[in-house]
């Protein structure tokens, strides 16, 4: 499968249909990264963990004591606000992976609670937070993006920059992390790595989307046409990023 992606890969960059690409990502539900501390309560015990991504149809937990697949879970934002009646939000657990380095556990939580529930919890709260809004909600991804924390600069106005990092990264474009806060259209160009053993390089985009993140700034970008080694290392970042990531 992974052949297949980068064979795929700088084709896909000039646009083109390649049949030999079989590893398409339909989300219609954007997602969010996050870092929130709950609790959360399944069989009767109580525990600490953290929601690190979410969206409208439910969230991802990071935690060392996981429930099962099918098991419904009670998350608890203990965090008071206005409006907020229900701090408790039932989930049900979708699916369980150990990461072994650490013994960190992730779940997949499916909201288990009507809309009306919803409307009245911490969970429409903390995605408002997030910067959902009605034009926000439905996305086609049509590329993979791989979930990382890679070291990039940032330069727009030509001379100006600063220094972030990337959440995601893929053929189509990259979100960033930082701390300058740059408006939709903005042209920027990405210094990225060098990061393990991967290479520096760089790429030019435009800045298709905002939203605030605590301090910092998420920026959606989207690239321009690539040189030919850009694209190679934007393969081989994609094809280490991926490997670590399913081997987590």
């Amino acid at each position: 499968m992974l052949r297949k992606l980068f064979q795929g890969l700088r084709a896909l960059r000039k646009g083109d249909d390649d049949p030999d690409w079989q590893y398409d990502e339909r989300r219609e539900l954007v997602r969010m990264r996050c870092h929130y501390d709950v609790e959360y309560k399944f069989r009767d015990k109580r525990h600490k963990g953290q929601i690190v991504d979410m969206s409208l149809g439910g969230m991802k937990l990071r935690c060392f004591q996981p429930p099962q697949v099918g098991d419904v879970v009670d998350v608890t934002y203990q965090v008071p606000a206005v409006n907020v009646q229900n701090q408790s939000v039932p989930c049900k657990v979708q699916w369980v992976r150990a990461r072994e380095r650490d013994f960190v556990q992730f779940v997949g939580l499916a909201y288990d609670a009507s809309d009306e529930v919803l409307r009245q919890s911490w969970v429409k709260m903390v995605l408002k937070q997030l910067g959902f809004r009605p034009d926000k909600i439905f996305q086609r991804r049509k590329y993979v993006r791989a979930e990382c924390f890679v070291p990039v600069r940032v330069v727009f106005e030509r001379v100006k920059n600063f220094d972030g990092r990337l959440y995601n990264l893929g053929v189509q474009g990259a979100l960033v992390e930082g701390p300058t806060d740059l408006d939709p259209g903005e042209i920027v160009e990405l210094h990225i790595g060098p990061f393990e053993e991967l290479p520096f390089f760089q790429v030019t985009g435009v800045v298709a989307q905002r939203t605030n993140q605590h301090k910092n700034y998420l920026l959606g970008v989207k690239f321009d046409e690539m040189s030919e080694r850009a694209t190679d290392c934007l393969g081989r970042y994609m094809r280490h990023l991926l490997l670590n990531h399913w081997e987590a």
